[in-house]
């Protein structure tokens, strides 16, 4: 079943949610995601201080020695792949051979 959605404009009250749905809508389970406006004194529950925000969006570069010491790197190694280069030049070359036209 193929998964589309719907906007509809609604409102909340007395705790609930009022829309008006179309016609179109098949029943079934939904998931909804509601966003909502706070106030400034609501926000005080945030867990995050701006000085913490602040500190987890500046960038933290590694050096060369840690970028080399991640495992990741070299992970090709196990495909017996011993020229990165030649490996890429193949793969370009069968991928033309097998779309040409």
């Amino acid at each position: 079943m193929a998964i589309h959605y719907v906007r509809v404009k609604g409102r909340i009250k007395d705790g609930k949610i009022e829309i008006d749905l179309p016609e179109n809508v098949i029943e079934g389970d939904i998931e909804v995601q509601l966003p909502v406006a706070a106030r400034e004194s609501e926000l005080d529950g945030i867990p995050f201080t701006e000085e913490e925000i602040a500190q987890a969006l500046r960038p933290h570069p590694k050096t060369g020695a840690e970028i080399a010491q991640n495992p990741a790197i070299g992970s090709w190694a196990d495909m017996g792949i011993t020229d990165s280069d030649a490996w890429i030049a193949e793969q370009r070359r069968r991928r033309k051979a097998k779309h040409q036209w």
